[in-house]
Protein backbone atom coordinates (compact mmCIF):
# COMPACT_ATOMS: atom_id res chain seq x y z
CA UNK A 1 0.00 0.00 0.00
CA UNK A 2 1.68 3.25 -1.11
CA UNK A 3 0.68 6.47 1.46
CA UNK A 4 0.64 10.45 0.51
CA UNK A 5 0.11 12.93 2.71
CA UNK A 6 -2.93 14.62 1.92
CA UNK A 7 -2.19 18.52 2.86
CA UNK A 8 -5.37 21.50 3.28
CA UNK A 9 -4.15 21.90 0.11
CA UNK A 10 -4.75 18.82 -1.58
CA UNK A 11 -7.98 18.85 0.00
CA UNK A 12 -9.22 22.02 -1.09
CA UNK A 13 -7.85 21.39 -4.68
CA UNK A 14 -9.79 18.46 -4.91
CA UNK A 15 -13.19 19.59 -3.32
CA UNK A 16 -13.46 22.70 -4.90
CA UNK A 17 -13.35 22.79 -8.41
CA UNK A 18 -12.91 26.35 -9.38
CA UNK A 19 -9.04 25.43 -7.66
CA UNK A 20 -6.43 26.56 -10.40
CA UNK A 21 -5.23 22.68 -9.67
CA UNK A 22 -8.28 20.76 -9.22
CA UNK A 23 -7.86 18.99 -12.68
CA UNK A 24 -4.50 18.17 -11.76
CA UNK A 25 -5.41 16.81 -8.00
CA UNK A 26 -8.65 14.94 -9.03
CA UNK A 27 -6.30 13.16 -12.01
CA UNK A 28 -3.98 11.70 -8.75
CA UNK A 29 -6.60 10.43 -6.95
CA UNK A 30 -8.16 8.88 -10.01
CA UNK A 31 -4.88 7.40 -10.55
CA UNK A 32 -3.63 6.85 -7.14
CA UNK A 33 -6.90 5.41 -5.60
CA UNK A 34 -7.83 2.55 -7.77
CA UNK A 35 -4.11 1.36 -6.94
CA UNK A 36 -4.28 0.44 -3.31
CA UNK A 37 -3.42 4.16 -2.79
CA UNK A 38 -4.15 5.19 0.89
CA UNK A 39 -4.10 9.28 1.67
CA UNK A 40 -3.07 10.08 5.13
CA UNK A 41 -4.03 13.20 7.04
CA UNK A 42 -4.76 14.66 10.07
CA UNK A 43 -7.43 16.24 11.58
CA UNK A 44 -5.85 19.50 12.04
CA UNK A 45 -5.74 19.67 8.59
CA UNK A 46 -9.45 18.36 8.05
CA UNK A 47 -10.41 21.27 10.34
CA UNK A 48 -8.41 23.85 8.35
CA UNK A 49 -9.97 22.49 5.32
CA UNK A 50 -13.34 22.91 6.31
CA UNK A 51 -12.73 26.50 7.50
CA UNK A 52 -11.19 27.35 3.99
CA UNK A 53 -13.97 25.38 2.17
CA UNK A 54 -16.94 26.94 4.24
CA UNK A 55 -15.38 30.38 3.01
CA UNK A 56 -15.09 29.27 -0.44
CA UNK A 57 -17.98 27.50 -0.83
CA UNK A 58 -21.61 26.58 0.09
CA UNK A 59 -21.89 24.74 3.92
CA UNK A 60 -24.04 21.87 2.11
CA UNK A 61 -21.32 20.85 -0.22
CA UNK A 62 -19.03 21.65 2.66
CA UNK A 63 -20.80 18.67 4.84
CA UNK A 64 -20.95 16.59 2.10
CA UNK A 65 -17.31 16.07 1.16
CA UNK A 66 -16.36 15.92 4.97
CA UNK A 67 -18.47 13.39 5.68
CA UNK A 68 -17.37 11.80 2.94
CA UNK A 69 -13.67 12.14 3.98
CA UNK A 70 -14.93 10.34 7.32
CA UNK A 71 -16.93 7.37 5.87
CA UNK A 72 -14.11 6.38 4.14
CA UNK A 73 -11.55 6.81 7.28
CA UNK A 74 -14.43 4.61 9.08
CA UNK A 75 -13.74 1.83 6.19
CA UNK A 76 -9.86 2.25 6.60
CA UNK A 77 -9.59 3.75 3.00
CA UNK A 78 -8.08 6.92 3.98
CA UNK A 79 -5.75 7.33 7.35
CA UNK A 80 -6.47 10.03 9.69
CA UNK A 81 -4.10 10.66 12.13
CA UNK A 82 -4.71 12.60 15.53
CA UNK A 83 -2.72 15.36 17.05
CA UNK A 84 -2.21 14.43 20.31
CA UNK A 85 -0.41 16.15 23.24
CA UNK A 86 3.05 14.04 22.13
CA UNK A 87 2.95 15.36 18.62
CA UNK A 88 1.78 18.76 19.17
CA UNK A 89 4.62 19.09 21.37
CA UNK A 90 7.38 17.93 18.65
CA UNK A 91 5.43 20.29 16.08
CA UNK A 92 6.06 23.34 19.18
CA UNK A 93 9.59 22.44 19.21
CA UNK A 94 10.34 22.15 15.28
CA UNK A 95 8.57 26.12 14.84
CA UNK A 96 11.10 27.11 17.72
CA UNK A 97 13.77 24.99 15.72
CA UNK A 98 13.04 26.78 12.73
CA UNK A 99 11.99 30.17 13.82
CA UNK A 100 13.42 31.80 10.81
CA UNK A 101 10.80 30.24 8.59
CA UNK A 102 8.38 32.64 10.17
CA UNK A 103 6.12 31.41 7.24
CA UNK A 104 5.52 28.30 8.24
CA UNK A 105 2.27 27.25 10.19
CA UNK A 106 1.89 25.46 12.78
CA UNK A 107 -0.85 22.85 11.34
CA UNK A 108 2.57 22.21 8.91
CA UNK A 109 4.94 21.57 11.40
CA UNK A 110 2.16 19.25 13.08
CA UNK A 111 2.22 17.32 9.44
CA UNK A 112 5.97 17.15 9.33
CA UNK A 113 5.69 15.35 12.42
CA UNK A 114 3.16 12.32 11.30
CA UNK A 115 4.96 12.45 8.20
CA UNK A 116 7.90 11.79 9.59
CA UNK A 117 6.72 9.52 12.77
CA UNK A 118 5.26 7.62 9.29
CA UNK A 119 7.88 7.68 7.06
CA UNK A 120 6.04 9.23 4.42
CA UNK A 121 8.05 11.95 1.85
CA UNK A 122 5.47 12.94 -0.94
CA UNK A 123 2.74 15.45 -0.37
CA UNK A 124 -0.11 16.01 -2.01
CA UNK A 125 -0.08 20.08 -1.86
CA UNK A 126 1.79 22.69 -3.81
CA UNK A 127 2.62 24.30 -0.46
CA UNK A 128 6.60 25.11 -0.95
CA UNK A 129 6.99 24.56 3.09
CA UNK A 130 7.13 21.07 2.75
CA UNK A 131 10.53 21.16 0.99
CA UNK A 132 11.76 24.26 2.04
CA UNK A 133 11.80 22.76 5.54
CA UNK A 134 14.48 20.19 4.32
CA UNK A 135 13.27 17.22 6.07
CA UNK A 136 13.40 15.20 2.64
CA UNK A 137 9.96 15.47 1.80
CA UNK A 138 8.72 16.40 -1.50
CA UNK A 139 5.42 18.24 -3.06
CA UNK A 140 3.32 16.42 -5.56
CA UNK A 141 2.35 19.49 -7.72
Amino acid sequence: MTKVFFDTWGWVAIAHKNDTHHYEAITFCRNFLPNKGAPVTTDYILAETITLLRAKTEADGVNLFIDTILEAVEKGRILLERIDEKRWQKAWNQSKKYKDKSGISFVDFTSFVVMKEMGLTSALTADKHFEEIGMGFKKLF
